[in-house]
């Protein structure tokens, strides 16, 4: 079950700072931080303030840091916008675009706006931090987007706001779906920057439609819709803070109030948090007696900007005494983003949070035990391989963790988030390098499970032990070959009986399966270490899918065609004259083939597979498949991983041949490969691939 957010004020609680002497419970940090990284960010508030937040943003670093401003060159490098000056009456000095002359607004294209690559770069640093326990378990990150209103009413001059606020907001949506596509819906909050409304409804910015009330409901309620259920929504209310200075200085709280409580009354999904600005000097009641009036829903946490570093706890003190005449629950922030600020300011103004805020109480479930292993199972056994240095071959072939290829991984790494639970125990099999248990461990975090690698390849499981040899969740076997039965071991004589006693939840080979060649005794021992009910999730490139798209490869199939075309090449090519003879030679020619045919196996049908799980003891519970965009050069460099067995006839390999080819003979077989599939793929630099994906339960 997951754990949920108690806000509530005990009436025992004595700590300074309330009516009862209870503090404001929890911080909200706006938006940007005047620091030189999102990882710097996220390890400076995440050490001091973790208590207190439930999300961190990235600090808007670097380009970002003063708001929308960095959305002036994505707009003005359109060619159909010419450049005038800042309008009158502004509260900021901003150049205006306008449509040429004879230029529609519908001719205007806008590419990247930025958000998306920044929140989607920024989650994979958060997402490391938070697997090594950098940002506490309970924080999401908080992605800060500005409503549309914004960049078109400061950039845009007025006769065309109308008309170009539709292509920037079906733009922004674009980004907002890029996002809720990479992050992980429970990693994610995302905060609607409400900043230009205010402006509006205070007559401080012009408007161009008629109603300005509905008008801005309408509209963030419109954005509001396009953010998932599960992914947590909330408003930064605001007056602005260009030169540390609103653009209006409010009378009282009652427009914030009126714009939280259609809000709340009119979202159809969720509202987890509402930031008010509150000034410095507005002690009296009479700025914040309108919150009196403000409707809360259950999930919904107010954080009231009232942190002033210019009078510090004293003041800021004060202000939180006032707010409790009409408030009781609320977090502490600053009216606005920091990113206007000295960043000698920061360590103050967190110390400032800190001293005028209570941590947050987190209610639910106790924490999961840890996860141990079976009593005498040791999960590095004491062997030879664990002492050898980390071999080349090994490290070469992890590099294809960064290949766009093998993105075909992320839909199992859902399955397995999705299925695994504390205490239970992930075999993957054929795992390797450990690329599948890198990316799982991006996604489960802390989750107290299991997770034991399984490989024929020493030299692959070292490159996994250099990774995980201090996180004792991971395990590692080698599946040995028995020469005296001319096989691998089977999964459950790899495991033991310690852990076949207990049994195994989960089983998971990717990209793997199409080189079983003895596939019903390898699944058959799998149902044997499986307990009962157990799941098991396949994923394979090389399964001949009868749903595959016509445009689709069997990606072990170029393998195949490169050998074809270097055969031509080296027949008509006279840089490669040199290996002609190697034609000629039919019976080592067949030899090479044969070893390329072990590595490589010819791809089987869907139905093949189906039918060796059911003929096991599994249920096959779903079969989906995936298109899958693929670099040619990344393939290129898996095929150089594997040259022996590509194209191994050019120059000789050690295994057919019993000596090592020239270094001058592997340049250019690997010249030739290349040049192979430069025809192949007619210069294209992407090609696309089906990838299956198979769900499995044991009987």
């Amino acid at each position: 079950m997951a754990a949920s957010l108690d806000t509530s004020t005990p009436a025992d609680d004595q700590r300074p700072g309330s009516r009862r002497g209870v503090a404001a419970r929890g911080v909200h940090l706006v938006g940007s931080v005047p620091l030189a990284s999102p990882e710097e960010v996220f390890r400076t508030v995440a050490a001091s303030l973790g208590d207190r937040l439930r999300r961190i943003p990235d600090g808007e670093t670097g380009p970002r840091s003063d708001w929308i401003v960095w959305q002036y060159p994505v707009l003005s490098a359109r060619p159909q916008f010419e450049v005038g000056p800042p309008g009158p009456d502004h509260y900021r000095a901003l150049p205006r675009l306008r449509l040429k002359v004879g230029e529609p607004a519908e001719g205007v294209r806008l590419e990247s706006l930025g958000y998306s690559q920044a929140a989607i770069s920024s989650y994979r640093i958060f997402a490391g931090l938070k697997r090594d326990r950098v940002i506490p378990s309970a924080c999401r990150l908080q992605v800060c987007l500005p409503t549309p209103l914004a960049p078109i009413s400061a950039f845009v001059a007025p006769e065309d706001q109308a008309a170009l606020e539709p292509i920037y907001e079906a733009r922004m949506l674009e980004e907002l779906k890029e996002i809720l596509e990479a992050i992980p819906h429970e990693q994610l909050a995302v905060q609607w920057d409400t900043n230009v409304e205010l402006g509006m409804l205070e007559g401080v910015f012009p408007v161009w439609f008629s109603d300005v009330r509905a008008g801005i409901l309408e509209r963030l309620l419109r954005l509001s819709r396009h953010v998932a259920p599960d992914v947590e929504l909330g408003f930064h209310l605001c007056y602005g803070a260009a030169q540390l200075r609103h653009f209006e200085e409010p009378e009282d709280a009652g427009k914030l109030v009126q714009l939280a409580n259609a809000l709340t009354h009119s979202l159809d999904r969720p509202l987890n948090w509402i930031h008010m600005p509150v000034p410095r000097g507005r002690d009296a009641d009479t700025y914040l007696e309108p919150l009196g009036d403000l409707h809360q829903r259950l999930e919904t946490q107010l954080f009231l900007g009232l942190v002033h570093l210019t009078d510090g706890a004293e003041g800021t003190r004060r202000r939180i005494q006032t707010a409790l005449r009409f408030v009781q629950d609320f977090g502490v922030a600053t009216e606005c983003g920091w990113g206007r600020r000295a960043p000698q300011t920061i360590p103050a103004l967190i110390e400032l949070h800190q001293e005028v805020s209570a941590p947050l109480v987190v209610r639910g479930e106790e924490p999961a035990p840890v996860f141990e292993w079976p009593t005498g199972f040791d999960r590095i056994p004491d062997e030879d391989w664990t002492r050898q240095p980390v071999d080349s071959f090994g490290l070469a072939y992890d590099t294809v963790e960064h290949h766009g290829w093998y993105k075909n991984l992320d839909p199992t790494v859902e399955d397995l988030a999705s299925s695994l639970r504390d205490g239970d125990l992930l075999v993957d099999y054929s795992g390797g390098t450990g690329i599948l248990l890198d990316r799982l461990k991006l996604r489960i975090f802390d989750r107290q499970i299991g997770m034991l690698i399984v490989d024929s390849s020493a030299k692959f499981l070292r490159v996994s032990l250099e990774k995980f040899q201090d996180d004792p969740r991971v395990g590692l076997r080698v599946i040995r070959f028995l020469k005296d039965q001319k096989r691998l071991q089977y999964l459950d004589e790899v495991l033991g009986a310690d852990i076949i006693d207990r049994g195994v939840d989960v089983i998971a080979s990717t990209n793997a399966i199409h080189l079983y060649s003895e596939l019903p005794a390898t699944l058959a021992s799998w149902v044997r270490s499986l307990r009962p009910e157990g799941s098991v999730f396949i994923n394979s490139g090389n399964i001949r899918n009868p749903r595959a798209r016509p445009n689709e490869w069997i990606l072990d199939e170029t393998v195949w065609v490169i050998n074809e075309v270097a055969e031509g090449l080296v027949r008509t090519d006279p840089r490669y004259a040199a290996y002609r003879g190697y034609l000629d030679d039919q019976e080592r020619l067949s030899a090479h083939h044969a070893h390329r045919d072990r590595v490589f196996l010819a791809p089987r049908p869907l139905e093949f597979y189906l039918g060796a799980l059911e003929g096991a003891g599994f249920n096959v519970e779903e079969v989906r498949e995936e298109t899958i965009e693929a670099s040619v050069e990344d393939w290129f460099e898996l095929m150089s991983t594997y040259h022996d067995a590509v194209l191994g006839w050019v120059g000789g390999t050690e295994k057919v041949d019993g000596r090592a080819p020239t270094a001058a003979a592997v340049e250019d077989r690997l010249r030739l490969i290349r040049h192979s599939m430069e025809i192949l793929f007619g210069g294209r630099k992407e090609f696309r691939a089906c990838w299956t994906y198979i769900t499995g339960i044991c009987n």
